[in-house]
């Protein structure tokens, strides 16, 4: 068995059906706070163009279409048509700016349709690129002069449940496998300033973090939803299995209805840049 064959082409490791789909959606709720901290850090205004690179559901798009307003535009790229295209009629049934999708590959689009923009973004992204600050080049790229370019990021190194419980292990030792075998970034959110210098985009101009302490309760959903995410991914490296993965579900569920278990949740870090 091969111990770097992807589950997806591109090289996604996470899976791509319904139930993943609400997890992206449940994620970018849990974060929407910190996202909008960060749009309005950087001052998106009424008429600003923006693009969100690897848009999946939306959820930040809705965010720049609220303040750019109905004569501003928001593009997304994606590389899941399916999820885009969703994203997109849900966009356009509720709100009045003009937004747009471009289905595609990231690391073979040369110029989107709308470049330059005066926000060139991403979320949860650099982390699954072999290769971010040639992703970050692109976005610089595609930024308009006195625009902005800014990336949001996770760092894994804090994740924790207090006390200790044994899901949690075994959910880290299936994370940390898939994503190391993969070559996949743990540590995406505190590189970004290096990144950004490495891109020529320059040192960030501001910089915000996030972290959640919450009842395991309000978060055992969502970690066995990211472990059933990556169960393809981790049965093709040969770590994971059927029998292993439900007694995981069984004692999360357990954990989280004893009412002493608390999450520290991955660090949310995002680093802006005014590009000349």
């Amino acid at each position: 068995m091969s111990e770097t064959a992807p589950v997806h082409a591109d090289g996604y490791v996470h899976a791509r059906d319904d139930q993943e789909y609400a997890r992206l959606r449940n994620q970018a709720e849990m974060w929407r706070g910190a996202s909008e901290i960060l749009l309005d850090d950087i001052g998106l205004k009424p008429g600003m163009s923006c693009l969100d690179v690897g848009s999946g559901p939306g959820s930040v798009m809705r965010l720049m279409a609220d303040r750019v307003g109905e004569t501003g535009t928001v593009t997304g790229l994606e590389i899941d048509g399916e999820l885009g295209r969703q994203a997109l009629a849900d966009l356009k049934a509720d709100i009045g700016a003009d937004v747009r999708l471009v289905e595609g590959d990231v690391l073979h689009t040369e110029k989107p349709p709308g470049a330059p923009f005066d926000l060139t973004y991403c979320r949860f992204f650099l982390m699954h690129m072999p290769d971010p600050v040639a992703i970050l080049e692109k976005m610089h790229r595609w930024t308009k002069p006195g625009g902005a370019v800014a990336a949001q990021e996770f760092d894994f190194g804090a994740i924790a449940i207090e006390p200790l419980c044994p899901p949690i292990m075994e959910f880290n030792r299936l994370f940390e496998g898939v994503f190391r075998a993969h070559g996949r970034n743990l540590r995406a959110g505190r590189q970004l300033p290096a990144q950004f210098e490495a891109a020529d985009i320059g040192a960030p101009d501001g910089t915000r973090s996030e972290v959640k302490f919450l009842p395991l309760s309000d978060m055992a959903a969502m970690l066995i939803g990211v472990y059933q995410g990556l169960f393809a991914s981790a049965v093709e490296l040969g770590i994971a299995d059927s029998a292993r993965a439900e007694k995981f579900r069984t004692e999360m569920a357990e954990a989280a209805a004893d009412g002493r278990y608390y999450c520290i949740t991955p660090i949310l870090i995002g680093a802006w840049k005014r590009v000349s």
